[in-house]
């Protein structure tokens, strides 16, 4: 009884533990909901999860399963964030998880998150990009497939990195035409037009840029097609065509989209201006440029140099060529400052550490197994070798109370000895039998526990047998001068459990063997027979002595 006491105080405790460490069912149905109306309703999505009472998430899995959640729903609904409150402890947990789904799902978000930081993260994001790609290579996911590589591209140009940028934009590509997703596709292209720009690979920068303005065109996409022209009127300047750069100026109008800042307009126009010769109303309209919010520097000393050479004053162009290099200089060395090199060798080791610190993950893990499965073999045998010792107590007991059950009918009166020899004689010879079998260790434990339970199925049938009890009590009452009818007239009120007792005890039966009819112990009989007495000596009657005197015999 104490074990199984201790058993279900610890399965009590270990349950209000589970629920104190545990989130809410109701939270993280709320938490999965929201998730779900991510892809088709993500307004609805973002009232379910700003809802969430975050002290409410509790566990780590809980947790950053709610901060995957959140970023996806901010993401989905245009909200950028550079704040890795949420997404820093999200990626921590899931480098060492084995859910490759949410782990590139994660780690994804993380690096779209830290990358707007700046550039001193975007290591950190380039990790876990490479990281969130490792387990997009064990699932079938090739839109996050998509967005990954293309994510990894936008940080090879920010380190100007272009050829790595360009084999990620064509990575990124293939995933969205693969899922026949225009809008990506042609995304990607104008990524890839402004990229080959850069690599001074004017003729399929034309080519990809053309693409992408096509899809703007079509689908009327008016942001879409004004950061397309902007790209080309950039072009267009490079390669000498002024014909395709009033084209793409008059495509502003046409389009009815606006242009990147009032000075870059006023640039191109003025360069445009200087292709006919109108030098000075050229450098009046970049002498109002400079006064326009937002102004690009960069473009009005190239702008100058344009002018001045188109207008053949070669000393003019010289300098402000000069100027643009410098300015081209300066910007070259601020991005060489930035680690990039040194960034891939970094990302190299942080990779090496992940994946050691993983090995060790799964080496911690498998050695609890082992520890667990130890315990639970030492726990099952111990409870097996207790059930045996248990058992043999039991059958001890039970042959114990037999052999004086025996002794009860050889010393009992002879008239109480015939009637429990009719009544119970059978019984206990059953009992007997079934007790040398038991003790037949020739048999299987299978054999066994049948004879066990045979023999505690007997003993509970003589136990529960009333029609068996009503004779014994008659046979007391003929044999013993009415002895069980005068103690129920002198306590009335006593329970069937202490009259039990009393017609064992008055049938000549031990504590012991009562002990065993009343699933009690042989101390509690002693007790129960003690108050019975003492309950009927507070009663004036002559019976009360004889009854008394009955109870005390040995």
């Amino acid at each position: 009884m104490r074990c199984r006491f201790l058993s279900n105080l610890g399965r009590v405790c270990f349950a209000v533990l589970l629920i104190g460490c545990s989130t809410d069912s109701r939270v993280m149905e709320q938490i999965f909901e929201a998730e779900t109306l991510i892809p088709e309703q993500p307004e609805q999505a973002l009232e379910l999860i700003t809802a969430v009472d975050r002290s409410a998430v509790r566990g780590d899995y809980d947790q950053a399963r709610y901060a995957l959640v959140l970023s996806e729903v901010m993401y989905h609904n245009y909200i950028d964030s550079n704040r890795d409150t949420l997404s820093r402890p999200m990626a921590d947990y899931y480098m060492l998880s084995d859910n490759h789904s949410e782990r590139a799902r994660a780690l994804y978000q993380h690096a779209l998150i830290v990358q707007r930081k700046g550039v001193d993260y975007l290591a950190e994001a380039m990790l876990s990009l490479l990281e969130a790609s490792k387990s997009l290579d064990k699932i079938d996911n090739t839109r996050l497939r998509g967005l990954v590589h293309r994510a990894k591209g936008d940080i090879y140009g920010k380190s100007c990195l272009f050829a790595n940028a360009l084999e990620s934009y064509k990575s990124a590509k293939e995933c969205f035409t693969t899922l026949g997703e225009e809008y990506f596709v042609a995304s990607i292209a104008y990524d890839m037009g402004a990229t080959y720009i850069q690599l001074r690979d004017l003729d399929n920068a034309h080519v990809a840029l053309n693409e992408a303005l096509d899809h703007g065109m079509l689908t009327d996409n008016k942001p879409f097609t004004a950061a397309v022209l902007h790209e080309l009127l950039d072009l267009a300047i490079y390669q000498d065509d002024y014909v395709a750069c009033r084209r793409y100026l008059d495509l502003f109008k046409v389009e009815d989209c606006e242009l990147f800042g009032k000075s870059h307009l006023m640039s191109m126009q003025a360069m445009l201006l200087s292709k006919q010769g109108k030098k000075q109303e050229a450098l009046a309209m970049l002498e109002d440029a400079k006064d326009e919010e937002g102004v690009e520097w960069a473009d009005l000393e190239y702008a100058h140099y344009i002018v001045y050479r188109n207008t053949h004053d070669a000393a003019k162009a010289l300098e402000w060529e000069e100027r643009s290099k410098d300015a081209q200089d300066k910007m070259m060395i601020e991005v060489l400052k930035q680690p990039v090199l040194n960034v891939q060798i970094e990302m190299l080791r942080q990779s090496l550490d992940a994946e050691q610190r993983e090995r060790e993950l799964v080496r911690q893990r498998n050695t609890i197994i082992y520890i667990s499965i130890a315990i639970i073999v030492l726990v099952a045998i111990y409870l097996v070798w207790r059930g045996i010792k248990r058992k043999n107590e039991d059958i001890a007991r039970y042959v114990e109370t037999i052999r004086e059950l025996h002794e009860s009918l050889d010393n009992a009166p002879r008239e109480i000895a015939a009637s429990l020899g009719a009544l119970y004689r059978d019984r206990f010879s059953e009992l007997n039998e079934l007790c040398d079998i038991y003790y037949d260790h020739s048999g299987s434990s299978r054999h066994k526990n049948m004879v066990f339970n045979k023999l505690s199925e007997t003993i509970d049938t003589m136990k529960n047998d009333v029609r068996r009890l009503k004779e014994l009590e008659t046979t007391i009452d003929e044999y013993r001068d009415g002895l069980m009818m005068r103690l129920r007239r002198l306590q009335p009120k006593l329970s069937e459990r202490d009259y039990r007792v009393a017609l064992y005890s008055f049938a000549g039966f031990s504590n012991r063997a009562i002990a065993i009819f009343i699933d009690s112990d042989p101390t509690s009989v002693s007790k129960i027979k003690y108050n019975i007495k003492y309950k009927i000596k507070g009663v004036e009657s002559e019976d009360a002595e004889m009854v008394v005197a009955a109870l005390s015999e040995k």
